[in-house]
């Protein structure tokens, strides 16, 4: 009996090195676990056992992280929060937490990030990485999160939709105008074929039609009243015209080519034709108000100056 307890004292003592060097190496003994980033502007760094030394490879973490700063601008600040596994007290593990954020903050420091943009926080066992017992060695526990606030996205701007076309500018297509008129007729001849003149008054009813920018055609009816001539009385006057007239809004100048007759008492019929020059100004709504000066040739006369001459008002509505 003794020499099965012997047998079985000796085989303890030869395994229990090996059984303590397994539970050194042991994912939670004091290996350090390989820093990374987790996210845009979130980096992780990693510490051995109750150790708050940076070594190489979270150096070269915390350079990423400072790099990241400056390419925000400058203008936020870093968070440093340091955290231990669960192995000691936990008001030793608060102050082991505290110093590897500090560890990290002077790292910062000295790749040219200041100070003042800089908070660090000791959390100790709280906020586990890796939830584990109490007592547990855990490299992944032992770290310091680092925080570089990222810009905002830029706002996305929602598509605007095509901008409606340019709607097509409305204008007036008729008018009607009804206003005073006074011509002078230059190559009357009396009974006996003498040359005379005399002069005619009255109203000119025009109905205008103005299929477009430029203009359209009008229709125009005189009644008259001839006198200081030979054979006073009532004379008409009936022609159509063709008319070029750019609106430019409540102004409309017009120049027109009428052709047509003359009729009556004062005046021998005949055929007429001449230029027309008129002026039309809507000042509100759709009145209108024009002055006018025309003269007709009288093709019964060879001389051009033998004509008609006239001046008017047109008082009318547009439509």
């Amino acid at each position: 009996m003794k020499a099965l307890l012997l047998v079985g004292a000796s085989l303890l003592a030869l395994t229990a090195p090996v059984a303590h060097a397994q539970m050194q190496t042991s994912p939670g003994s004091g290996g350090i676990a390989e820093p990374r980033q987790t996210s845009p502007g979130d980096y992780l760094v990693f510490f051995a056992f109750d150790s708050a030394q940076l070594d190489a490879d979270a150096r070269q973490t915390v350079a990423r992280a400072a790099e990241a700063y400056r390419r925000t601008g400058e203008a936020q600040q870093i968070t440093a929060t340091g955290h231990t596994d669960t192995s000691g007290s936990a008001e030793y593990n608060l102050g082991l937490s505290q110093r590897r954020a500090e560890a990290v903050a002077n790292e910062l420091i000295r790749l040219g990030v200041p100070a003042a943009d800089i908070v660090t926080v000791g959390r100790g066992e709280e906020d586990l990485l890796v939830p584990t017992a109490d007592g547990v060695r855990e490299p992944r526990n032992r770290r310091v999160e680092i925080v570089v606030p990222q810009p905002a996205p830029a706002p996305v701007a929602a598509p605007q939709p095509p901008p409606a076309p340019e709607p097509e500018p409305e204008y007036d297509a008729f008018t009607f105008a009804l206003g005073p008129v006074y011509g002078h007729n230059f190559g009357e001849t009396d009974g006996e074929g003498d040359r005379t003149q005399n002069d005619l008054a009255g109203a000119e009813l025009t109905f205008r039609i103005l299929p477009g920018f430029l203009g359209g055609v009008s229709l125009k009816q005189m009644g008259l009243w001839s006198f200081n001539g030979i054979d006073d009385g009532l004379t008409g006057r009936s022609v159509a015209s063709l008319d070029f007239a750019p609106d430019l809004g409540i102004v409309r100048p017009t120049l027109a080519i009428n052709g047509g007759g003359v009729y009556g008492k004062g005046v021998q019929d005949g055929f007429v034709a001449g230029p027309e020059i008129r002026l039309d100004i809507a000042p509100f709504g759709g009145f209108n108000i024009g002055l006018k000066v025309a003269y007709d040739y009288q093709f019964r006369n060879a001389d051009w100056d033998a004509g008609i001459l006239w001046a008017g008002l047109d008082l009318g509505l547009r439509f």
